[in-house]
């Protein structure tokens, strides 16, 4: 979860932080730029016009960096908070990774919410989307099985025969089962990704536990 939070947001909170620096800097020098024009236009150095149209820009690009500024202050907290998420789930998966009992204690301080989805038929099968919410870092997503993956190499091997494109309702059942086999092959692709990522951070939370040899 670390690794992930800094690969995603880490160069976009950098820019972030660059980009507020100078909206800061701008805007102070905006209000240095307003009393001078003001002093100017007490002492009548220039004409009242030119005081108007000056004092309209500056508010105009004071007002635009205020806007600018609020939206990166944003997007810089959120990270933080990203990165405090991801400690607070590690020290609470590292507190309970020897427990000896399931509980609805232990349930509940690691699931935030649970949503089942309304059971649908695909390819004629029956099928129901369930969703797993953990604390701290949201929707939880169920890794490959070993099966699962050992057909996803299988597939892999064998090359796919190219098809005109042309509308599914058109095809012959060969091609759509095809289709839809390739379908497969995607998600089975996310999902084994979503996996490694998933292992690499468990070896890290078993390491120096009892767990970490069986990982």
């Amino acid at each position: 979860m670390r690794e992930t939070s800094a690969l995603q947001q880490e160069s976009a909170v950098k820019e972030s932080r660059k980009k507020l620096s100078l909206s800061m800097r701008r805007r102070d020098e905006i209000g240095v730029l307003i009393k001078k024009l003001y002093e100017s236009f007490a002492l009548e150095k220039i004409p009242e016009k030119n005081f108007a149209d000056l004092l309209s820009c500056y508010n105009a690009e004071q007002t635009k960096l205020d806007g600018e500024i609020a939206e990166l202050q944003t997007a810089i907290s959120t990270y933080n908070t990203d990165k405090v998420k991801a400690d607070k789930f590690i020290e609470l998966v590292k507190r309970h990774t020897e427990f000896s009992e399931f509980s609805a204690t232990l349930l509940n301080e690691f699931i935030e919410k649970v949503i089942v989805h309304e059971a649908v038929k695909v390819d004629g099968k029956r099928t129901q989307e369930i969703e797993i919410f953990f604390a701290f870092i949201g929707k939880f997503e169920v890794p490959l099985t070993k099966k699962e993956l050992a057909e996803l190499e299988k597939f892999e091997a064998v090359p796919m025969k190219k098809y005109k494109k042309k509308p599914r309702s058109e095809y012959t059942p060969e091609q759509l089962e095809r289709e839809r086999e390739r379908d497969r092959i995607r998600h089975a692709k996310k999902r084994a990704e979503r996996v490694a990522a998933e292992q690499a951070i468990r070896a890290e939370v078993l390491r120096g536990t009892s767990y970490e040899e069986a990982v």
